[in-house]
């Protein structure tokens, strides 16, 4: 299963190399708010890749890996569910409930009460264990597609399942979209979710500061459009217009209105700096 670090560039292998990479980031961060005590500052590298910080007293508590995106969702009201994870359902243009999210979010440490109201947002998949499948026709006749990826092909079709002519075994569409922490008790709550889309655009791009490739695609699923980051080494190109993606995900997201001090790094430091020991 990738990293959530790998998926945009940021591939580590021990806790020194995380280390290394907080250090080397940390100082080309921009302050973006302070709040009960937690600094909140953000890095994003020209590739897009993000790494957002929360600090106390200057120590780093807590950091997220995501994405500079579009917009592609319309958050309703955000529920705090944990001390990481948030949701949101997800609304069309009329205020109508699409589908439900839980996620974690960019400015978690700097909610208020105009922020908890939601609003357009980008959100980002990281792909933890994504599949790709050429088109819906493949993709529907492949296990991935399944409800229960584990299901036996073979096994006879329950009887209420017989007598109404439902397909057996179940399978998901190729826009779907299941939320693992919408259902989860508050207190253990994830951000991880199944995500089946269409691949609208991709393209493979290079991060910077390690020199590491990753993939973006932006994927149309149910009720909104996201990102999907994969790592460069797993995929040796960009997706295709068409093509489907599925598979576990772990997502962020960022409330496209948020204002916020966005102060960039000292002067006299620099823009970007290749420190990485790692290509």
């Amino acid at each position: 299963m990738a990293s959530n670090l790998a998926c945009v560039g940021l591939a580590i292998s021990s806790n020194e190399e995380l280390q290394e990479l907080i250090s080397g980031v940390l100082p080309l961060s921009a302050r973006v708010g302070e709040q009960n005590g937690l600094e909140v500052r953000r890095w994003q590298d020209e590739s897009g890749a993000r790494l957002v910080f929360g600090l106390r007293a200057g120590a780093v508590v807590e950091f997220l890996p995501s994405l500079a995106a579009a917009p592609g969702a319309i958050l309703g009201p955000i529920v705090v569910l944990n001390d990481e994870v948030s949701s949101a359902a997800i609304l069309d243009d009329q205020g109508e409930q699409l589908t439900s999210a839980a996620f974690e979010l960019e400015e978690r440490g700097l909610l208020n009460e105009a922020l908890r109201a939601g609003g357009p947002a980008a959100v980002v998949a990281l792909g933890q264990a994504v599949t790709v499948h050429e088109d819906t026709a493949q993709f529907e006749i492949s296990r991935d597609s399944l409800l229960d990826p584990s299901a036996d092909l073979d096994a006879p079709a329950p009887p209420h399942y017989a007598e109404r002519g439902l397909k057996w075994p179940p399978r998901m569409a190729s826009e779907s979209f299941f939320s693992n922490g919408v259902f989860q008790q508050s207190e253990a709550a994830e951000a991880t979710a199944r995500l089946n889309g269409v691949v609208l655009r991709s393209d493979r791009r290079v991060n910077s500061v390690t020199g590491q490739p990753f993939v973006v695609a932006r994927v149309r699923t149910v009720g909104f459009e996201v990102d999907v980051c994969l790592p460069g080494a797993e995929n040796a190109a960009a997706l295709r217009p068409g093509q489907i993606v599925a598979g576990r995900v772990f997502l962020t997201a960022s409330l496209a209105g948020a204002q916020f001090e966005s102060q960039p790094p000292a002067a006299g430091e620099p823009a970007k700096q290749r420190w990485w020991r790692r290509a």
